[in-house]
């Protein structure tokens, strides 16, 4: 599939869903779409927003991304549905 397939209108400013990212994009986390416990638990994995990471894989299973010093952590899908980011430009 070709990069159109993330552009979705959120309420997170133009964001899109993690899981939308495709492999090599670097982006910026904006929005987390859900309660205290989703935003707390990926507090503790240290994704806060703001925070910029680089998409290591998306093929429909878990979601790789790379942080930090290239830290790299992974994903269920659905998690990855509800954390919104944006293009780093």
């Amino acid at each position: 599939m070709g990069r159109n397939r993330r552009r979705h209108g959120t309420p997170h400013g133009g964001g899109f869903p993690l899981s939308m990212a495709i492999p090599g994009d670097v982006v910026r986390l904006v929005g987390v779409r859900g309660g205290n416990t989703i935003r707390r638990r990926l507090a503790d994995m240290g994704l806060t927003p703001g925070m910029i990471v680089r998409v290591v894989q998306t093929n429909g299973g878990p979601v790789i991304i790379a942080f930090r010093d290239d830290s790299r952590l992974a994903l269920g899908w659905g998690m990855a549905q509800k954390i919104y980011v944006e293009p780093v430009l």
